[in-house]
Formats: structure tokens, sequence, C-alpha cells
């Protein structure tokens, strides 16, 4: 198993995986699937850009089997976001998820401009909430939310501080 960025020449390869899992788990993500089949080649190719996000995908051998991200805040450049993760059923439970921590945090300790990391959960995904924890997160709040599947369930922000 490795994790590695994806290029913006992987930009299919990005969609697909990305569209089947937000069609396989919709009400754990901000962008719906009808949102992100509307997105063009110059959409796609702009996510896989790395001037102010990255997105990595993780293989096991040539098979990717898992993306994650890290963006810089809109609201704030010296805050940078994690989302996007999804790992394929078959390969969860492995712990898996701590690669995916790993590449986000580096790539954001590695830009200095960031004081803090933050990521949003649905209260429900316990799965994930480990992975936060376990990756040194500390909650911050909770806001009600409605998730793509249209449920209505609070999403719980935790925050990892990088200026202490």
């Amino acid at each position: 198993m490795n994790i590695r960025p994806l290029s913006p020449s992987e930009w299919e390869r990005l969609r697909d995986f990305r569209l089947h899992a937000l069609q396989s788990a919709p009400g754990l993500f901000e962008t719906t699937y009808s949102q992100a089949v509307a997105r063009s080649e110059a959409d796609w190719r702009a996510l896989l850009s790395p001037e102010y996000q990255q997105v990595f995908g993780l293989f096991d051998r040539d098979k990717l089997v898992g993306i994650t991200a890290v963006f810089t805040s809109r609201d704030d450049p010296a805050t940078a976001q994690l989302a996007m993760s999804f790992i394929l059923p078959e390969y969860r439970g492995q712990k898996l998820s701590r690669l995916l921590y790993r590449a986000r945090l580096d790539w954001a300790r590695g830009r200095q401009t960031f004081r803090r990391i933050v990521v949003g959960v649905r209260e429900s995904n316990a799965a994930s909430t480990a992975a936060i924890r376990s990756a040194g997160f500390q909650r911050t709040h909770r806001e009600a939310h409605s998730w793509p599947d249209g449920t209505t369930e609070d999403e719980i922000w935790y925050e990892l501080r990088l200026d202490r």
C-alpha cells in the first residue's frame, strides 16, 4: 500500500473514484453526486492543482483504493481543511486512514502558511471520528447540518493547532 499526490493527468481516475464514493455513501460528503457529475474536465483538473490544495490517492499496487484531500480554507488562508476521504469497503479496518492523515498533515505542515487544520464529520460516523481523534485533533464545536442524503444530523468539528 502506498499513498501519493494525484496529478492533473489523473483527473479521470479521480472523477470515477469520487463519483463511486458519492453514490455509495451519499450521506457522508458535502458534495452530491449530481454536483460532481456536472463538473467539467477543467474542474476536475483544478482539484488536482497543488497550489491551494492536494488530493492524494491510496493505492494497492496500481489499484486506486482510496482518496483524500486537504484544501486551503475559503474563509481563512491560514486554515487547512480536510475532506473527500473514502476507502473502498474491502480495504477498511486495516488502519489505512492513518496514511491518509499522515499525507495531509505532512502537506499542510510543509506549506508553513497554516496555523491550524480543521475537519468536520457527521456525528454518527464513528469510524471517521476515531481516525480524527487518533490523528490528534481536538473537538471544537457542533453545527446542525442537512446532508445530501436528505437527513439532518449534527456535524462535529475538530481542530489541530500547528502554531503551538
